[in-house]
């Protein structure tokens, strides 16, 4: 099988080769500036610094790295760096949504220290704020090229990531995180009209996305976190109510846009909620965080196997960063065996942070790769 061949075998939950990896595909399954530098290095690769997301740290991976770890599929991404921004200092920048981000003393990556709708308390003032352009041109510059090429070469799968794409996480982004989870109880007209903007946004940044490449993807990116290592971050009932709706009109917007298979990702416990993502459209869920609550592999694969395809599972907690390479060899291969051999796309939980040594992220794809099926 060609990479592509075997990454949609896999997502058509049929028998590939071999088990698929991915890196670099979405601003969820990459990895962090400095574990990248020192990846490079390891590989022998002299090839600069590119980011896909300012604010996370989080690197642009270069083909030729692609090539040498041996992965399936292929990223095309917005240009989120294009939309407006204030620098305040070398630490510090304040983005087109107003929410100001800081880098703190030898930090890693850059916090979110102001919202700007934290401190209104009605409808009548949260209405004042003036939402960002969603139609910058040039976060779509050139994509469509990068696209048909790789279509025409017919090599690899072809994922689409807009990079910062959620509804409800980006709500408590500009809201204030407690804030706009007090609103979804007790503020619900305001809940309301923010995911309503939220979702206009973002449906204009799709549609100017995918009028670009739509026809060329394999797969398409959502990104919006719901859950804690614990718990989902409100009752299903509040979701169900409140959220569901909205994901439901953007998946199907989405798919009316693409005949792409839709990743979705959310961290954290997200069992109960699998269901509900299931039937509003996902087809493949990110990141299968396996330290979180009721995120067991094996448990996953025999209730939703069936009906959706995984991505990711390989831990980033413990095993990754701090395991020695036979840990990361049988953490790999347990996720295969629970989690494949078909409709699984073997990737770390979320991106490969920045204390995971070269030696373990080499050790991981080399593994999958290795694996008979």
């Amino acid at each position: 099988m060609t990479p592509k061949e075997r990454v949609l075998a896999t997502l058509n939950h049929e028998m590939p080769d071999k088990i698929p990896t991915d890196l670099g595909t979405t601003n969820c399954t990459s990895i962090a500036r400095k574990a990248y530098s020192r990846l490079k290095k390891s590989l022998g690769v002299d090839k600069p610094d590119l980011l896909m997301m300012e604010d996370f740290q989080i690197s642009k991976v270069d083909n030729e790295v692609l090539e040498l770890l041996g992965t399936d599929t292929r990223g095309i991404h917005g240009k989120p760096h294009f939309f407006p921004k204030t620098v305040v200092n070398e630490k510090c920048y304040i983005d087109n949504f107003g929410i100001t981000y800081r880098m703190p003393d030898n930090g890693l990556y850059y916090d979110m220290v102001e919202h700007p709708l934290e401190d209104k308390e009605t409808l009548e003032e949260v209405m004042e704020y003036q939402w960002p352009d969603p139609s910058e041109p040039r976060t779509v510059e050139g994509i469509k090229a990068e696209a048909k090429k790789l279509f025409e070469e017919n090599k690899y799968a072809i994922v689409g990531d807009m990079v910062n794409t959620g509804i409800f996480e980006p709500c408590h982004y500009v809201r204030g995180f407690e804030e706009f989870l007090m609103d979804l109880m007790v503020n619900k007209e305001i809940a309301h009209y923010m995911l309503r903007k939220m979702l206009d946004y973002q449906k204009a940044r799709y549609d100017l996305f995918l009028s670009e490449v739509g026809e060329y993807l394999d797969i398409v990116f959502v990104g919006d976190d719901l859950a804690s290592t614990e718990s989902t971050l409100m009752s299903p009932v509040i979701y169900r109510e409140m959220i569901k709706p909205y994901q439901k009109e953007y998946f199907s917007f989405i798919k009316s846009k693409t005949k792409a298979k839709l990743l979705y990702h959310s961290c954290g416990s997200v069992s109960p909620l699998i269901d509900d993502l299931i039937e509003i459209g996902v087809d493949i869920l990110n990141p299968i965080q396996v330290n979180a609550k009721g995120m067991d592999t094996k448990e996953l694969k025999k209730k939703f196997g069936d009906r959706v395809c995984f991505w990711g599972g390989v831990d980033t907690n413990y095993v990754l960063p701090k395991g020695t390479v036979q840990e990361v060899e049988t953490e790999v291969r347990k996720r295969i065996n629970d989690l494949g051999p078909e409709g699984y796309i073997c990737t770390s939980v979320h991106d490969i942070q920045a204390d995971v040594p070269a030696e373990n992220i080499i050790t991981m794809f080399k593994t999958a790769k290795s694996i008979e099926l």
